[in-house]
């Protein structure tokens, strides 16, 4: 009789219920001096909501982004590998390949990039770099300098082979070539570009670090 004093009469179901209470109550009480089950206040939405709103500093990572990474060829498919990176006022290409043709291309003997953006853009292009010696890298550079004459930055075996192509189509007077080695740095407009050794199926061939305003980018180069 005791016992339902307590609490404990009725069903299984307000028994089990009862029980529940009882240890709760037991929690709350503190054990040793330390509380249990204590959590941190909840900060109101207003305050979330400033600190939102709060400008961001100059160095904020999350501000807008003025670079442009810009495939104009090889992404997605094999060959006609070509990137333009633009900062502000400058761009720089990375490669400049070609594609050969499918079976159904009948007459076709090369597919070149589209190079409409570049002429339209032909005076903030500060240089074009090539990572290696492949067809699909470096075989629509006399097509393209037939429309933008810009300096090339190479490797000595890329140089090279890029010499024999532009000598086929009489554009070795008119073009600069530049030889740069592993290790180099070369500064191009607000791009400062890194040649990295990397191995590839053709010797002299390089990676690239692309030094940017707003971060460093990796071209492996394949």
């Amino acid at each position: 009789m005791e016992r339902r004093k307590e609490g404990f009469v009725g069903s299984r179901e307000n028994r089990g219920r009862a029980r529940t209470t009882v240890k709760k109550e037991e929690n709350k009480e503190p054990r040793n001096g330390i509380k249990r089950n204590t959590r941190m206040p909840r900060k109101p939405r207003e305050t979330m909501i400033k600190r939102e709103n709060m400008p961001r500093k100059e160095g904020d990572i999350f501000k807008k982004n003025k670079l442009k990474i810009i495939p104009l060829g090889g992404l997605q498919e094999v060959g006609k590998n070509i990137t333009v990176f633009e900062y502000e006022n400058d761009i720089i290409l990375v490669d400049c390949g070609v594609s050969f043709p499918e079976d159904d291309m009948l007459g076709i003997d090369l597919v070149i990039p589209d190079f409409t953006y570049l002429v339209k853009n032909k005076d903030r292009i500060r240089g074009l770099v090539i990572t290696h010696g492949h067809e699909d890298h470096i075989g629509s550079i006399p097509y393209f300098l037939k429309q933008v004459n810009v300096p090339i930055y190479a490797t000595k075996l890329t140089v090279g082979l890029i010499k024999n192509k532009l000598e086929e189509h009489r554009l070795t007077k008119q073009t600069k070539m530049h030889t740069v080695k592993q290790g180099d740095t070369v500064e191009l407009g607000k791009f400062k570009i890194e040649f990295i050794k990397s191995c590839h199926s053709i010797p002299d061939a390089v990676a690239l670090a692309i030094h940017t305003p707003v971060g460093v980018i990796v071209h492996t180069g394949d």
